[in-house]
């Protein structure tokens, strides 16, 4: 990643050079014919990316124009993605859709582009009108700058290798899951960059996004947890606001008689507390959870909190509200961590 950043670097720092210098052509007077015609001889539509900016200014107009080819670049990709999502969805009759298990076909449902960094852009033209109003073109070399995604992607690729080579280790489905799920972030930027190449080469781009989620949802339908909770009250938004988490990575909720992979326990509890002269009521909270498959443990999460309010009813209710989704949230994401890096 090191020496994709620094090429980033270096052609940004080009570009900077290129807007500061004055380097572009300069015209006054009658009209240009880029302003009418974006692509000529010159700069052709086959080899450049282009757009136009107007503004008081050379740098406003040059932001202006920065900006619509950023707009332009991101509807294109958007086309691109559509397409593709259109192409890998099949209705089989039976009122269900299936997918294309080409690895260049993405589900659009699953992937978001995004276009915040183009590189390479360059000021190759500029005007100022009679009344002093300033045009710029940019241009942007497509070929050159597909290089440079290009070194990005094979950076990720060795990132997304290293943790195929961890996987080989782990055995334990939920270990397995979460590993392979490090592998998701640099397989989504990568599917940025491939969706930007389209666009800049004009044909389509293998991908490894697509596989990977299928991958990903295949161990998933294999993880069946029984939730338990050992709670004097409350016992179902707990149970919900941790099966709704499990739920959303794809894995199964079943009974404890229904031959469950794994065992997520749960104990709560709460104790008023008293504070001489303190107009409010105070709850110290407790959570426990503990995830279990076989005879091994995989996690054991535990917090403790106080919450106040005006009335004992209320900092109950506000310490079983923390319980249910700050605590939650920070169970998974450390289960994550300590699953996906320590197994």
């Amino acid at each position: 990643m090191k020496h994709a950043r620094s090429a980033l670097f270096v052609v940004l720092l080009f570009v900077a050079l290129s807007l500061g210098s004055g380097c572009s052509s300069l015209a006054s007077g009658s009209a240009p014919h880029w302003l009418d015609t974006l692509y000529d001889r010159q700069y052709d539509e086959d080899t450049y990316l282009c757009a136009l900016g107007s503004g008081s200014s050379r740098e406003k107009a040059t932001d202006a124009a920065l900006s619509s080819l950023s707009q332009v670049f991101n509807s294109q990709v958007r086309s691109v993605t559509t397409v593709l999502s259109r192409s890998t969805a099949q209705d089989s009759g039976d009122g269900q859709v299936k997918f294309s298990t080409l690895s260049e076909m993405v589900d659009q449902g699953s992937v978001t582009s995004s276009t915040d960094k183009i590189v390479g852009a360059q000021v190759v033209n500029t005007y100022v009108d009679d009344t002093a109003r300033v045009y710029v073109r940019v241009a942007l070399d497509r070929k050159k700058t597909a290089e440079i995604y290009q070194k990005e992607i094979d950076e990720l690729d060795i990132s997304i290798m290293s943790v195929r080579r961890e996987l080989i280790t782990r055995t334990e489905p939920l270990a397995r899951y979460f590993t392979l799920l490090k592998a998701l972030s640099f397989a989504q930027r990568q599917q940025d960059l491939y969706d930007q190449m389209q666009v800049l080469l004009k044909k389509s781009q293998n991908s490894t996004l697509f596989s990977l989620e299928r991958e990903l949802a295949t161990i998933a339908s294999s993880v069946r947890v029984a939730v338990t909770v050992d709670s004097l009250g409350d016992h179902q938004m707990l149970f919900s606001a941790f099966s709704q988490k499990l739920v959303a990575l794809g894995f199964s909720i079943v009974p404890l008689d229904a031959n469950p992979s794994a065992y997520l326990n749960l104990h709560y509890e709460s104790t008023p507390i008293e504070l001489k002269d303190s107009p409010y009521k105070y709850v110290r909270y407790s959570l426990s959870a503990q995830l279990v498959s076989g005879d091994v443990t995989l996690f054991t999460y535990q917090v403790s909190e106080r919450e106040a309010a005006l009335s004992s009813e209320d900092a109950q209710k506000k310490a079983l509200i923390q319980a249910t989704t700050l605590s939650v949230s920070e169970f998974f994401t450390l289960l994550q961590k300590r699953l996906g890096d320590s197994m």
